[in-house]
């Protein structure tokens, strides 16, 4: 079976299971505890609606296990199913940005690109800020700017409570006008990656700074 929970699908399934666990401890009654499986289990599918037999059949396991210790290993069993972020080259990332002097890249060999639901990169001298991100067929590169201050506070696209700063795109929607589009989010792009669990806000972001 080849992979297909996407990273940030996977993060919130992951969310469903550490939720899980916690309700699982304090409930005893066996059809509140059925219910709550349940829950977690549509929550899941409505995720990821379109399955194979087999991507149901392994999705459906979550209701066989009913202890931390099976859940958690049931993650592990979800792992090889996970679809990294598509293969793209320091070529190719060079390609997107074409009007950067002496663009700095992100050492490749070190991203974990299982866990990356869109790859981003700071340039700490210039304050700069790079994303990337496959959206349909086309590859998407964007150059931002943010602020030396960093404070604690909600992430515009992961939602979690973690060091923010405030993050703007200079775009050019005609000839004449410039705009900045600008939002609060993790300096880390690390820990946003590993809290995302939805691609609908980093999407619009990334496409109405195009």
């Amino acid at each position: 079976m080849q992979p297909f929970i996407k990273p940030y699908q996977y993060n919130f399934i992951r969310n469903q299971i550490e939720l899980l666990t916690q309700q699982l401890a304090t409930v005893h009654d066996p059809d509140v505890r059925d219910a709550v499986v349940y829950s977690a289990t549509k929550k899941i599918f409505d995720l990821i609606p379109v399955l194979s037999p087999e991507q149901e059949e392994l999705l459906m396991l979550i209701r066989t296990h009913s202890s931390e210790h099976h859940l958690l290993s049931y993650l592990d069993q979800l792992r090889p199913f996970i679809e990294p972020f598509p293969d793209i080259t320091e070529a190719e990332l060079r390609r997107l940005f074409p009007k950067t002097k002496k663009l700095h890249l992100p050492p490749m060999e070190t991203i974990d690109f299982s866990a990356t639901t869109y790859l981003s990169w700071n340039d700490t001298g210039n304050k700069k800020k790079f994303f990337v991100y496959r959206l349909g067929d086309s590859w998407l590169g964007l150059e931002s700017t943010y602020l030396p201050s960093i404070k604690q506070g909600i992430c515009s696209v992961c939602k979690t409570y973690n060091d923010v700063t405030l993050i703007s795109i200079r775009s050019k929607p005609t000839a004449e006008h410039y705009r900045a589009v600008g939002n609060y989010m993790c300096i880390d792009g690390d820990h946003c990656n590993a809290s995302i669990t939805d691609t609908a806000d980093l999407e619009k972001f990334l496409t109405n700074a195009k």
